[in-house]
């Protein structure tokens, strides 16, 4: 760890000095201000090392900063529809395709999903009701998953099966975005 005063690690002359700054970072032309960001630099050789607590804030709210920007759900959305489908990380892992771990990894910021898994989740959360068909569990009878079956299975509708369909299907688009 960096200290004030401390010799400098790269040109091993200068001495650190402890400066605390907003930094600011930019991505696809959003900015982000960090503020007490925590950086050494040498008067010597003009190097600047940034304290490793200041990193790892930073880089938490950069992934979070990215995900808005790209349009992501946050960890906290990705948490709260996991809760909403009552499971636990392990099952939600299991559901989603990810190793054990894997989910906690969305939901701890530690990973950012990608656009296809983002999708999936904000489906699930949608349609709560498509985990049954993923994971092959069998509904109660007259639940949406037995009634979308239905629908699939069937060559003709009524009018009002038919109406039931397009709002599937269009919320499914909406869900998509």
């Amino acid at each position: 760890m960096y200290e004030h005063g401390n010799v400098c690690p790269i040109c091993g002359v200068g001495t650190l000095e402890k400066n605390v700054i907003e930094e600011v970072f930019t991505y696809k032309e959003k900015t982000l201000t960090v503020p007490n960001y925590e950086v050494y630099e040498c008067a010597e050789c003009g190097e600047g090392l940034v304290d490793p607590a200041s990193s790892s804030r930073a880089s938490k709210l950069l992934k979070e900063f990215g995900k808005e920007v790209d349009g992501l759900l946050t960890t906290a959305d990705i948490k709260r529809i996991r809760k909403k489908l009552g499971l636990t990380q392990e099952e939600m892992a299991e559901v989603c395709g990810g190793g054990l771990k894997g989910f906690a990894r969305y939901e701890s910021g530690q990973v950012i999903q990608s656009k296809g898994m983002d999708n999936f989740l904000r489906i699930i959360d949608e349609f709560p009701f498509t985990i049954d068909v993923i994971t092959n569990r069998h509904s109660k009878k007259g639940s949406k998953v037995v009634n979308f079956m239905e629908y699939k299975s069937k060559r003709t509708y009524s009018y009002a099966e038919q109406q039931d369909v397009v709002a599937y299907s269009d919320n499914l688009k909406s869900a998509l975005g």
